[in-house]
């Protein structure tokens, strides 16, 4: 199961949302941050927040760790991103067999297209869960 820390936003009728935290990193930059890190925040300056699953009493501001089933993430993108590109790759080269030329090709394109976009919509994805409260007492070390 892959894990993360994140902090609790607030509560919905069908789970809790709540944004990631970040790790305080390997400090190697010095406390500076990684530049893959400054890339994204170009591009993401707000942090986005998630609704998962719950059955904890939890209120916001509350910091806990969230998993999700490994493979979950493989599956949801092959959804996404692979089977609409295959009905398109498949309706293209039936369209072609059935009726020789660009046009035909390109109509079976959307079509497939379409198709497995509809299909992708339709289908539901494992919505992470809340394992567990982070505990602070995991960071304590202890002497001896």
């Amino acid at each position: 199961m892959l894990e993360q820390t994140a902090e609790v936003v607030k509560a919905a009728a069908d789970g809790i949302w709540v944004k990631a935290v970040e790790p305080a990193g390997c400090g190697t930059c010095g406390g500076q941050g990684c530049s893959s890190r400054r890339i994204a925040e170009l591009f993401q300056r707000t942090p986005r927040h998630f609704l998962v699953d719950c059955d904890l009493s939890l209120s916001p501001g509350d910091r806990v760790v969230v998993g999700i089933v490994r493979g979950s993430v493989l599956r949801s993108a092959w959804r996404a991103y692979g089977l609409p590109l295959a009905l398109m790759l498949a309706g293209a080269l039936l369209a072609q067999a059935v009726w020789p030329g660009d046009g035909p090709a390109l109509a079976g394109m959307l079509l497939g297209g379409a198709v497995g976009w509809l299909v992708a919509r339709g289908g539901r994805t494992a919505r992470p869960v809340v394992l567990r409260r982070e505990s602070d007492t995991l960071f304590h070390m202890k002497k001896g």
